[in-house]
C-alpha cells in the first residue's frame, strides 16, 4: 500500500510541476525542499534526507532502507518598474507552486539508488498589455520539469560517491507588441535535454562532513510556432520557430558541522557557469512576415555565485529549528537586462521547523527574498526604456512530508 502510494505521489507531483515556475535570478531555482529552504540552501554537506538528490546525490549513503519525500513550494514574486519621467507600473501578482519528489532505496551495504523529480529552472513576469514595455514584453514564462536518477556508492564508512543522468523538458512562451503596437507577436516551444551530475560526500570526522556536486550543461532546442495578430492584413502571420539554449552547468560545495548534540552549522556556494547563455536566436521557418528569417537577442550573461548559511537547533528528539541566510549573484549585466527578468543581487532570509515522529517527518519554511533596486538604461531597439526597478521581493512558502521505511 505504500508503494502504491509513493508512485500516485509521484504522479501528482508531475502533473503539478507542469504549471509550477517563479521568478529567479536568471532563472535558476533553488526551492528543493522545506529544510533546504529554511536552511538558506545549505545542504550539499548535510544532505542526509531525500531532498539530497537536488542538493548532492552522494549523500544518500546515510539514509539506511527506503525513503521518500514530496512536498510544494507557494513562491509569491511581485514588484515595480518605474519609467524614468513616466509611471510606475506594478507586476501582476501569481502564486507559483512548483513540487518536489525525492526516492531513495539501499540496494546493498554499498550500493544506493535515488531518483528526483524537481524544478531547476523556472521564471514568470506578467504585465499589463497596454505597460510601456510591452514592446520589449508583456509576459514572459519558463516552465520545467526535472527526472534524475542516481546511484551512489559508498567506498568506505567516510567517502561516498554519486553519478546520475538528468531529462529536463523545458517549455518557453513569450508575448510582446510590434513596433508602435501595430501587432501582437505570441511565441511558445519546448524541448527535452539531457544532462548529468556526480557527486562526492566525506566525513571528515565524526562532527564535520564535506559535501561536492556538479550538474552539467543542459542543452535544448526550444521549437514551436509564433503568432502575430493585429487588425492590419501585412502583420498577420503563423509560422515555426526555433532557438537554441544551454542551460548553465553547476559546481556546489558544503562544509557541515555538527558544533554540540544539539546545533549544527552549514556553510556553502553554488558557482554557476551563466556565461553559457550569450545570446537568444529565433529562427522563423518560413520567414516571419515573409521576410524576417531570424531575430537575435544578446544576452551576455556572467557567471555567478550563491553563497549559503544554515544553522539547524535540534531542540528534542522530535523538534528541530532551522535558519538560514543566502546571497544570490544576478548574472544579467546591464547592457542586456530587460523587463523579462529585470532582477538584480538578492538576500534571502528564512526560518523553519520540522517535527519527526515514528520516522514520519514533516518540514515547514518560510524565506522572505529581497532583490536590490536597479536601474535600467534605454535600449529603444529592444523596447527597453529608461526605467528603474523596485520593491522586487517575494514570499516563499514550503512544506515536505517524509517517510523512512
Amino acid at each position: 500500500m505504500r508503494r502504491n502510494g509513493i508512485f500516485l505521489c509521484a504522479a501528482l507531483l508531475f502533473s503539478a510541476l507542469l504549471c509550477g515556475t517563479a521568478l529567479g535570478a536568471g532563472f535558476a531555482l533553488y526551492d528543493f525542499s522545506a529544510r533546504g529552504n529554511a536552511l538558506g540552501g545549505a545542504m550539499v554537506g548535510r544532505a542526509d534526507d531525500p531532498s539530497a538528490i537536488a542538493y548532492n546525490p552522494a549523500g544518500i549513503t546515510q539514509i539506511p532502507g527506503s525513503s521518500y519525500m514530496t512536498g510544494l513550494a507557494f513562491i509569491m514574486p511581485r514588484g515595480t518598474v518605474t519609467q524614468v519621467g513616466g509611471s510606475a507600473v506594478d507586476m501582476k501578482e501569481h502564486t507559483f507552486i512548483p513540487p518536489h519528489f525525492y526516492y531513495t532505496r539501499q540496494m546493498s551495504d554499498k550500493v544506493w539508488f535515488g531518483v528526483g523529480m524537481m524544478t531547476r529552472f523556472g521564471l514568470g513576469s506578467d504585465y499589463p498589455k497596454t505597460w510601456f514595455g510591452n514592446e520589449n514584453n508583456y509576459y514572459a514564462n519558463i516552465e520545467s520539469v526535472s527526472l534524475n536518477p542516481n546511484i551512489a556508492w559508498k567506498v568506505n564508512d567516510s567517502f561516498s560517491l554519486s553519478l546520475g543522468a538528468e531529462v529536463l523538458w523545458m517549455e518557453y512562451s513569450q508575448n510582446k507588441m510590434g513596433t508602435s503596437s501595430a501587432y501582437d507577436a505570441q511565441l511558445k516551444g519546448d524541448d527535452i535535454g539531457y544532462g548529468w551530475n556526480v557527486g562526492m560526500h566525506f566525513k571528515l570526522d565524526e562532527a564535520t562532513r564535506i559535501g561536492l556536486h556538479y550538474r552539467s550543461q543542459v542543452k535544448l532546442t526550444i521549437s514551436g510556432t509564433v503568432d502575430t495578430q493585429s487588425a492590419i492584413p501585412i502583420f498577420q502571420d503563423h509560422t515555426s520557430a526555433k532557438g537554441d539554449i544551454t542551460l548553465p552547468e553547476m559546481y556546489m560545495f558544503g562544509i557541515s558541522k555538527q558544533f554540540s548534540p544539539k546545533t549544527n552549522i552549514e556553510v556553502g556556494a553554488i558557482y554557476t557557469g551563466w556565461s553559457s547563455y550569450d545570446e537568444m536566436t529565433i529562427r522563423y521557418d518560413p520567414p516571419l512576415f515573409g521576410s524576417v528569417p531570424s531575430k537575435t537577442s544578446p544576452k551576455n550573461y556572467k557567471n555567478v555565485w550563491r553563497y549559503q548559511l544554515g544553522i539547524e537547533y535540534k531542540k528534542s528528539p522530535e523538534w528541530t529549528w532551522r535558519f538560514g541566510y543566502t546571497f544570490d549573484q544576478s548574472p544579467i549585466p546591464d547592457s542586456t537586462i530587460d523587463y523579462q527578468a529585470p532582477m538584480s543581487d538578492r538576500h534571502l532570509l528564512s526560518v523553519g521547523f520540522g517535527y519527526t515522529k515514528n520516522d514520519r517527518t514533516w518540514d515547514f519554511a518560510y524565506t522572505y527574498l529581497m532583490a536590490d533596486d536597479r536601474t535600467i538604461a534605454a535600449r529603444p531597439g529592444d523596447g527597453v526604456l529608461a526605467s528603474q526597478t523596485s520593491n522586487m521581493d517575494a514570499n516563499i512558502f514550503v512544506v515536505s512530508y517524509s517517510v523512512k521505511f
